[in-house]
């Protein structure tokens, strides 16, 4: 359940929802990935920060990669000694796609977006999740120094209870919470970035 605290310094005061939670899509790292933060801010007041980072990856790619996962055959091996399968690796390649789907050796977990631009389906690879930090970014999908703000926040007080009286840090905070984002639109937008290497 939302609540709401008022935060008074300095004559200043900021109303803000506490427990609260949002994922935002802030850019393209150097490596041309998707990267996205993730904020909590808890009714006690402990801030968490997080961070993904996905990669486009055409459907029809994911499912030629995921296939040749199956080929190499360690898994099929795997299965048959622990008696989980008596098909021959063929057979058991077209039961495992079957009954997983076709891009079930890829993870997108992190971001099970699919999205189609220029007529091609693409769906995004988990990379990397939790306290990966990118500092600096290739392309940014929101304000820069917002940006920077929020990784001066993560260093001083993630998974620490901000200061009460700090108008500024919470301020920071609502300006990341109240982003709004087209989320597929700013996917076709990411794609389009790291496809032209912009």
């Amino acid at each position: 359940m939302l609540s709401s605290a008022t935060i008074r310094s300095c004559g200043r005061s900021l109303t803000i929802k506490v427990n609260k939670k949002t994922g935002i899509i802030v850019g393209i790292t150097n490596d041309n990935e998707i990267y996205s933060l993730i904020l909590e801010l808890k009714n006690d007041g402990e801030f968490t920060m997080s961070s993904e980072t996905n990669r486009p990856l055409l459907y029809g790619d994911a499912v030629q990669q995921n296939r040749e996962r199956l080929e190499d055959g360690e898994l099929w091996k795997m299965a048959v000694e622990s008696d989980n399968t008596k098909l021959g690796l063929d057979d058991w390649i077209d039961y495992v796609i079957t009954v997983d789907g076709d891009i079930n050796m890829i993870d997108n977990s992190l971001m099970p977006d699919e999205v189609t631009v220029n007529g091609e389906h693409y769906i995004f690879e988990s990379s990397a999740c939790g306290q990966h930090q990118e500092k600096e970014l290739k392309h940014y999908f929101i304000d820069h120094a917002l940006y920077d703000e929020l990784f001066i926040l993560w260093d001083k007080y993630h998974m620490e209870q901000a200061p009460a009286k700090d108008v500024g840090t919470y301020s920071v905070m609502e300006r990341a919470f109240q982003t709004e984002q087209n989320r597929e639109e700013l996917l076709k937008k990411a794609i389009s970035i790291i496809e032209n290497n912009d």
